[in-house]
């Protein structure tokens, strides 16, 4: 695929480490790919192409169809995504900045390091390539992998099928990497720091992020992978921090992704609203995390009121300072994954082992996990009785429990892998109700008002860009987007 100037890629932005961020910015440089940059320059522009779009574009779509957020009732400006009217040219960007910008740099660095043998950087590249491709294939299904990279004339690669070859062949990149670790820590590789805007050279914690991933991605065929899921978790070397990219800044395409295409460039900042799903819920109990999420009401009531998922009252009626905007900050991390994911993801792997009392210890780590995110103490929130106590009633009962609360963590930080997990384990679950009628379920998902699919149905993938289907004749029929995919429950 051939890789094309991008006037924004904005956070590509963020103090890139052996050259200034401006050079990375310049709408002026020469647009054709580069040959012989090396992986001290290419590593840190890998890895912020993939937040540019991670946490920008996909974030934005996560939260809306997560039911964390939903469009102003007053603009219109994501009307078609909430509404589910989405066609195949809403947004090109969730499809080209990853194959043009961020997949052929990391494959630079890839292919350089291993030629030099700086397994250093070979072990961050495949592991950021990795996770990459995971994005594309739970958002797409089927999608270009191994032709996507295959030089830059390249502009018809096939479409690989996503459970026969994608997602091995992610499993097969990853133990690679984890292959590699004595490689990768040995002397004499080049000192990294800077460089690497993930964990700052650490080898050792790429390893537990490439570890972690591989839990991740195994989970999609639980039964299938069950003892190697099981082998993982008794060797315990998963992540135990974030594994994010937090380097943003309160400056003109220096901020967070999502900050900078929705606050700041945008006629409007109060687009994204606060959705009465998550936000009641939080309400409901006391959540201290509610006005870490939201702004409180304008209109001197210090309250704050969210709107159901898709729904425009009038305006007359209910002004736009009585509903509370969603809270983003222009130096909010973009997460590939958190500490509190890969607990939660311990916890849901033990209890479909049946080992509850596991699946509790990595559970109440997981909900103590995402509320230090926000300076506060879970202990009150996970004990016996309490509203969060983990329901170790039957396996059903703890995937609630594990689900519920990984979806209510990953507001404001990972939207698009709660999106994820709602198609692959039906947690949320689709409800009939609304959060004011009798008869709701909380911690379920609301039917969407103006929903342009049938009663019932939900988003269950991206659609394959008219960019693609213009110019390469091996992208597949169009898919209807509720179409599920095959891990999906």
């Amino acid at each position: 695929m051939k890789r094309f100037s991008l006037l924004y890629i904005g956070l590509v932005s963020c103090l890139m480490a052996t050259t200034s961020c401006s050079d990375y910015l310049d709408i002026n440089q020469n647009p054709e790919y580069p040959t012989e940059a090396s992986s001290s320059t290419l590593l840190p522009s890998g890895i912020a192409g993939v937040a540019s779009i991670v946490g920008g574009t996909y974030e934005l779509y996560g939260s809306m169809w997560s039911q964390q957020c939903t469009q102003g009732h007053t603009s219109n400006q994501y009307n078609t995504l909430v509404n589910y009217t989405i066609t195949n040219a809403s947004d090109s960007r969730l499809w080209s900045i990853p194959y043009s910008i961020a997949l052929p740099d990391l494959d630079l660095v890839i292919k350089g390091s291993a030629a030099s043998e700086e397994w250093n950087y070979w072990v961050m590249g495949q592991t950021m390539t990795a996770f990459m491709y995971h994005v594309l294939v739970d958002s797409y299904g089927s999608i270009p992998f191994t032709e996507a990279i295959a030089g830059n004339d390249n502009t018809t690669p096939k479409y690989d099928d996503s459970k026969t070859v994608v997602y091995p062949g992610l499993l097969a990149m990853l133990d690679e990497v984890i292959a590699k670790k004595a490689e990768a820590t040995a002397g004499g590789l080049p000192t990294v720091s800077k460089e690497d805007l993930v964990f700052a050279g650490n080898v050792d914690k790429w390893i537990q992020f490439a570890k972690s991933l591989k839990l991740k991605l195994m989970m999609r065929d639980f039964d299938t992978n069950k003892a190697a899921i099981k082998a993982l978790l008794d060797e315990g070397d998963l992540l135990k921090v974030d594994a994010k990219m937090d380097c943003f800044q309160d400056l003109e395409n220096k901020s967070n992704p999502l900050y900078e295409n929705d606050r700041r460039k945008l006629n409007s900042a109060v687009n994204i609203r606060a959705c009465a799903t998550v936000c009641d819920y939080l309400k409901k109990y006391n959540d201290p995390r509610l006005n870490d999420f939201y702004v409180p009401n304008t209109d001197g009531s210090g309250e704050t009121t969210a709107l159901k998922y898709g729904d425009r009252p009038n305006s007359v009626e209910v002004t736009t300072r009585m509903i509370s905007v969603a809270k983003l900050s222009p130096t909010d991390p973009v997460y590939f994954m958190s500490a509190a994911e890969v607990a939660f993801l311990q916890a849901e792997a033990y209890a479909r082992l049946n080992d509850a009392a596991k699946a509790k210890d990595a559970y109440d780590q997981g909900v103590s996990l995402a509320f230090e995110r926000w300076g506060y103490s879970a202990a009150d929130f996970v004990a016996d009785g309490a509203p969060y106590a983990f329901n170790s009633t039957d396996l059903n009962s703890m995937l609630t429990s594990i689900l519920t609360q990984k979806w209510i963590a990953s507001t404001r930080c990972q939207a698009w892998d709660a999106w994820f997990d709602i198609n692959r384990t039906g947690i949320p679950a689709l409800g009939t109700k609304h959060v004011d009628e009798e008869g709701y379920v909380w911690g379920e998902l609301t039917p969407c008002i103006g929903s342009a699919l049938a009663p019932g149905e939900y988003p269950r993938r991206l659609l394959y860009p008219k960019s693609s289907s213009d110019y390469n004749p091996n992208t597949p029929s169009v898919v209807p987007l509720s179409e599920k995919q095959w891990w999906h429950k």
